[in-house]
This record gives structure tokens, sequence and C-alpha cells, in this order.
């Protein structure tokens, strides 16, 4: 603090020009221990709702022709299966899913696949409900090709997985055998040549 008082009186007796005098300032800064740091609150983590859709078996799911993607039918909850993911419309918010029983992330309905957000829900009930009808009564050969049941087709996929994997050991033991094969008729030569000698 001495010093800061030396250097001020120095400053002041010392003249200054006239064509200076008008551009001297004088600045002083007096810290005392460090500034406060400044808090900014974390963000809250987000919020997922796990909405209550338990299913005891799975549903049937249609696609009518008019929307282009299978609706759940016989079930009271809107569901729909785009792609490989199944999507839930339930009090005024969409979910997503990989499986018709969640778990359920919430999604914002911009980031819905188009052919979902090209209909108003009261259209694709309305689509939904008609094709019910129509798929009950059987008329159509449409509907053969456009229903199915998640858990069966699952347990389909699954057996023909099972199938494959069999298939592909078998192919494996084969080569080892053959492979074990030629390496004994390789031996064999060898110690043939090695006798003649």
């Amino acid at each position: 603090m001495k010093k800061l008082a030396v250097c001020l009186a120095v400053a002041a007796a010392l003249p200054a020009s006239p064509v200076f005098a008008a551009n001297v300032g004088v600045s002083v800064g007096i810290n005392i221990g460090t500034p406060p740091a400044v808090v900014v609150p974390a963000p809250p983590p987000p919020v997922y709702h796990a909405p209550p859709v338990v299913m005891e078996e799975p549903p049937l799911f249609i696609e009518p022709p008019e929307l282009g993607f299978h609706v759940a039918v016989g079930i009271p909850h809107d569901i729909f299966f785009i792609g490989s993911t199944y999507y839930l419309y339930r009090g005024n918010a969409w979910y997503r899913a990989p499986h018709y029983n969640g778990p359920w992330v919430t999604t914002h309905y911009k980031t819905l696949p188009h052919k979902l957000r090209r209909h108003s829900h009261e259209r694709i009930r309305h689509y939904r409900e008609a094709g019910y009808r129509d798929y009950r009564h059987g008329h159509r050969p449409y509907w053969e090709r456009h229903h199915f049941r998640p858990e069966k087709d699952w347990k389909r996929a699954e057996k023909a997985d099972r199938k494959m994997e069999k298939r592909e050991r078998k192919a494996e033991r084969n080569d080892m055998k053959r492979h074990r094969h030629d390496e004994r008729g390789m031996n064999s030569h060898g110690g043939h040549g090695g006798h003649g000698g």
C-alpha cells in the first residue's frame, strides 16, 4: 500500500506537457480477496414417462391400405408400428418403443415418421376401425399379407435363426472332419516317404 501511495505522489509531482495533459487519466483498482464465483445451476435431468400400458398377449396389427402402416386393433390403446418401432399416442403425448409392450420413451411429434404425421389422429382411428371391420369379415385376400402379431412373428424368426445356427454348426463340423482327414492323408504320405530311403 505504501508503494502505491509513493507512486501516486510521484506521478502528481511530475509536470505534464500541455499537449499530453488532456490525455492523462489515473486508474486505481484495489482487489481484496478473490471475486465471488458465478454459479450456474445445472439443467434438470430429462424426465421419462412410462405410461402404464401392459398387455397380457401381443395385439393384432393390421395395415389399412389408406394408411400404409400397421395399427393395433382390438385393444383400448392407440399403438402403431412403422419400420421397426412401435408408437403410442396417449394423453395428448407421443411415445416410442422397440417392443409393443415398451419400455416407452416420450418423443416429439416432429420426430414421428411422415406416414404417421400426415393423417389426423381422428382419421387414423377411422381407417383403423373400418379396416378392422373389413378384416373380421375376411372378404378380401388383402388381409392375408397385411396383418401380424409381434410375438408369433418373433417366434417364427427365432425358429428360423435356430435352424440357421444348426446348419452352420453342421457345416463347421463337416469342415473340421475334412480338415482332419486331409491332415491324416498328408501325414500318412509324409511317413511313407521317410521309409523309402
